[in-house]
């Protein structure tokens, strides 16, 4: 590995930068990114005649890399040309800096043998080859010629790293980046998180350094700028490294990249010790990694740190467990990742760890209702403050930041820095002793806290049983309309009423009348339901056998009634793609969900706009979309007292501490969320008080259809409630 020093002149203090904006212009940008896309294009055709088989494994073992599917589809040989081409780019515009700095000839004709003599000539690790160098040489010339001719565009770009990682974005489709987790990071960002976490003469781990945006400079005149800090730059994909060390060179950053895993790097791997970690992971979930990979890090991480850790773990969480081993007391880690690790069950273990080995200093939330920090992701993003001390000696307090509006960089630093409890300009400050936390506990709900005292309430689940909605495995083929029904023939006995989806429900409970107003409007009113027909297959995969083995498409026998639900399977096995469902192979017969009771209540499970506790008066059932309770213990007057509490302003201010924030602010309340939920003792108040609540339930479902304003009930049920708290 080779260390990489470009030249540079004197490094201006922090307090000297100001932002400039990105001096590559959309123009400049779209031009590029077109240029890209057409050599790409060209590529892509000889890719799919001329490929030779010596390459073929090297391009399996790309496509596994980086999440793609075989290289025999047109969109993955696509995506890999547009790669190929983006890595001639950036060599050449590596090139092209050196020359610039007089330590190579101009670029000659033969750009491929340039770049090969480059790698020796500069040392730089950036040149060697690769699988994509052997398959863009493949193109011809011609085609190549305008991304070479454009490789003094980028040394043009104020924010080299925030250009590249542009180009990147554009050239691979979200749902492409999404499978890896790769979200890019916006600048002020990143500089947020390094203004924080690094001091001018600190060596900087960058764990995951993509194109190098939170390892760059402070400050983006970086023609007259050198030196801010070392950097160690990782990533397992060659192609990021290479867009890594491209920009930090472009700004004249110090740096050594290492193409390999993080999870399998050591700090006695490095020429340096770490002062400091800034860190956006991949996010990619537990349940998407490969499961002997998944098996493997999870044992090997906790080996290292002594204790368990929960076996749902996303790979951003093993990312912050391992990071800790590089860092020193004192030494400061800064971390952008989703929100869900201070909600969801795999978070308690992983918070339970920074309790004991970090002083965490602060958690910004980025209002996820305002302006998002990754417009494609369906995820918020917390940025984690932390600064490693001696296990179980962490101790101060822990900001919670929430931003609702634009702030600065340096406003926001000092608010992570020293500011203090209440409201701001920009958002709010809960200021919490890391002793008063408590790793099982929603961590979300302290940056908007509540001031009811729900000590002496007792959980949801005391009262009724929470479960989920059944998850159908093809909603489409599952729920059927009445003119569905009648066009297929089914009888009634194999179906079930259903509630198909929470916004066809307006107020606060269903009625047959209801159902019926739903059916006759054309909505999906059925749950195909049937009970078990002996003369059908289990398994799908039987069943699904035995119809190509049938020269009429369906299984000999004699089915009597079910005729029809054999042909409607059939169908749905031809056009539905239901034999490729892994949903069916966990029920005891494929073709019908896992049957429960209809709810007593149901409850969205997720929302923009609060949460409905609905009374359910129907024999109707759900589906993954609602939760619902069963067995409640309570009579109605209690029940509809519940309710009552349930669907009030005081309730709505002890769910927010429940649920977890997605992208956008929409709000996610999960069964077990459901389960711990704190509510009054119904059965254990003055009956005069539930009868009055219970009254009060049922003036507001009776005023939501008669349309008129329900605020004054609500408001109603909150001051006899506050006779009880």
């Amino acid at each position: 590995m080779s260390h990489i020093t470009p030249t540079g002149t004197e490094r201006l203090s922090v307090s000297d930068w100001e932002p400039v904006p990105d001096r590559l212009d959309e123009s400049t940008h779209d031009a590029l990114v077109e240029r890209l896309r057409t050599a790409a294009d060209a590529l892509t055709a000889t890719i799919d005649s001329a490929l030779p088989e010596s390459l073929q494994d090297q391009v399996t073992e790309w496509c596994a890399l980086h999440g793609l599917d075989t290289p025999a589809t047109t969109h993955t040989r696509t995506i890999i040309a547009r790669q190929a081409v983006l890595n001639v780019l950036l060599k050449t515009t590596l090139y092209e800096w050196y020359h610039q700095h007089a330590d190579l000839p101009s670029l000659p004709t033969n750009t491929q043998e340039a770049l090969q003599r480059a790698a020796d000539q500069t040392e730089n690790p950036a040149f060697n080859e690769y699988v994509l160098d052997e398959i863009v040489w493949f193109a011809d010339d011609a085609n190549l010629a305008p991304v070479v001719d454009a490789r003094d565009w980028l040394l043009e770009s104020g924010e080299p790293a925030e250009a590249i990682g542009r180009l990147y974005a554009d050239l691979t489709s979200n749902d492409d980046r999404q499978i890896l987790g790769q979200f890019r990071t916006p600048p002020s960002v990143g500089t947020l998180m390094q203004a924080w976490a690094a001091g001018g003469d600190d060596s900087v781990l960058d764990p995951g350094m993509g194109a190098g945006v939170l390892s760059s400079p402070f400050h983006p005149q970086w023609d007259v700028s050198t030196e801010p800090a070392h950097v160690n730059g990782i990533d397992k994909s060659p192609l990021s490294n290479l867009m890594g060390t491209t920009a930090l060179t472009l700004y004249g950053q110090s740096h050594d990249p290492r193409t390999t895993d993080f999870l399998d790097l050591s700090p006695a791997d490095l020429q340096r010790d770490v002062d400091a970690i800034i860190c956006n992971p991949p996010y990619t979930s537990g349940d998407s990694l490969p499961a002997a990979y998944k098996d493997r890090i999870n044992a090997q991480i906790e080996r290292s740190i002594g204790s368990e850790i929960s076996a749902r773990s996303p790979l951003h969480a093993y990312f912050i467990y391992h990071a800790r081993q590089f860092l020193s007391a004192g030494d400061r880690a800064a971390f952008l990742t989703p929100q869900s690790l201070l909600t969801t069950r795999y978070g308690e273990s992983l918070k339970q760890f920074l309790l004991e080995v970090f002083s965490i200093k602060a958690f910004v939330q980025f209002n996820p209702a305002g302006e998002r920090i990754f417009p494609d992701a369906h995820t918020t993003a917390l940025i984690t403050f932390l600064e490693a001390t001696p296990e179980n000696e962490s101790d101060g307090e822990t900001r919670f930041i929430r931003v609702d509006d634009s702030v600065s960089v340096s406003e926001l630093r000092d608010a992570v820095k020293e500011g203090g409890p209440g409201r701001t300009d920009w958002g709010f400050i809960n200021c919490v002793q890391q002793t008063q936390l408590d790793p099982v506990k929603n961590w979300e709900a302290l940056f908007t806290p509540t001031d009811i005292d729900t000590s002496s309430f007792r959980r949801l689940d005391e009262f009724a049983t929470v479960h989920r909605g059944v998850t159908t495995g093809a909603v489409d083929f599952f729920c059927l309309s009445q003119a569905d029904v009648d066009d297929l023939e089914l009888d009634n006995k194999h179906l079930s009423r259903l509630i198909r989806r929470p916004r066809l429900v307006d107020g606060y409970d269903f009625r047959d009348e209801d159902w019926e107003e739903l059916r006759g409007s054309g909505e999906d009113v059925w749950l195909f339901d049937p009970d078990l027909i002996q003369e059908i297959p289990e398994s799908i995969r039987v069943f699904t056998e035995q119809m190509a083995g049938d020269a009429s498409g369906l299984p000999d026998g004699d089915y009597g009634s079910a005729a029809n639900v054999l042909a409607y399977l059939c169908d749905g096995v031809s056009n539905h793609g239901l034999s490729e469902t892994t949903t069916f192979e966990d029920r005891p017969y494929w073709y019908r969900p896992r049957r429960q009771d209809s709810p007593q209540v149901l409850i969205q499970n997720a929302s923009g706009d609060g949460f409905t506790f609905l009374l359910n008066e129907t024999p109707a059932r759900n589906i993954h979309n609602f939760d619902g309770l069963y067995d409640v213990t309570l009579n109605e007057t209690e029940l509809k007292a519940l309710l009552a509490y349930l669907n009030s302003g005081v309730a709505e201010r002890v769910v927010s501490n429940y649920t977890q924030t997605r992208q956008g602010g929409l709000e996610k309340l999960g069964p077990g969320a459901l389960k711990k939920l704190p509510v009054i003792d119904v059965t254990d108040i003055d009956d005069e008080l539930t009868t009055d609540l219970a009254d009060l339930f049922d003036t507001l479902r009776e005023t939501t259809r008669r349309d008129d304003d329900c605020e004054s009930v609500i408001n109603r049920i909150d001051a006899v409630l506050q006779q009880t708290l």
